[in-house]
């Protein structure tokens, strides 16, 4: 059996790889804010399965079917049923403030009403640029696109810089990399799961599974009322 993953020029593309900072592609928009962007195609979106109980200090994130936290809330509980598997989206976009590729992750209503503003709007993505625009807080927030009537001069030069790009697959996949396993066992072990029975072939040590720590490594996605009533 072959031990060799990359040969050439992809073997070259890998080491110069470098890890992908989610937190300057995922756009944190407040009540009321907007953020300027240009649609890049009419399907750059994904579904994607997510766990997450902020209440525990774990945030909505991508997971694996053998995700330590489905198995947290298959095995450990009232206490984490928070930790059900739901569906989420992320939209890809050009930002025309930054002039690269920004993301949002958002809930299956709030996905529909996105998916229904890029399909209205479809046949002038090339010569419209949009707000998108955060309204609400909680379980009442939404995501608009408006179209802006007339750009700016600095605005239309990153605008015609995404002429052409497409989105990869493999954009999504490198923004929706699952954590660790071991990791989302120290968080699970803070939070009271026996990991040691549960997930016997993650193996803590004692101040892995004893010392207490945030999820800093995931940015809060705000619970909406997609995320909510998805578990009734």
């Amino acid at each position: 059996m072959s031990v060799i993953t990359a040969r050439g020029d992809q073997a070259k593309e890998n080491a110069n790889k470098g890890k992908v900072d989610t937190k300057k592609i995922y756009l944190r928009l407040k009540d009321a804010q907007a953020h300027k962007v240009r649609v890049l195609g009419v399907k750059d979106y994904v579904e994607y399965n997510a766990s997450g109980d902020y209440n525990l200090g774990i945030y909505n994130q991508p997971v694996a079917e053998s995700s330590p936290l489905l198995v947290a809330h298959a095995k450990g509980g009232e206490k984490f049923n928070g930790l059900y598997k739901k569906q989420r989206y992320t939209f890809v976009f050009g930002s025309i403030e930054t002039g690269e590729l920004v993301a949002i992750d958002v809930s299956k209503n709030q996905a529909k009403t996105l998916i229904s503003g890029i399909e209205e709007y479809a046949e002038n993505i090339k010569e419209i640029a949009f707000n998108l625009k955060r309204t609400g807080a909680d379980t009442s927030t939404s995501y608009g696109l408006n179209p802006i009537l007339k750009m700016k001069p600095e605005d239309k030069v990153n605008f015609d810089k995404f002429e052409g790009v497409t989105v990869e697959p493999k954009f999504f996949d490198d923004i929706l990399q699952p954590k660790d396993d071991k990791f989302l066992a120290k968080l699970l072990s803070e939070a009271g799961f026996d990991v040691a029975t549960h997930l016997p072939h993650i193996q803590l040590d004692e101040e892995e599974a004893g010392q207490k720590e945030p999820d800093t490594s995931s940015e809060k996605i705000e619970e909406t009322d997609e995320s909510i009533l998805d578990n009734i």
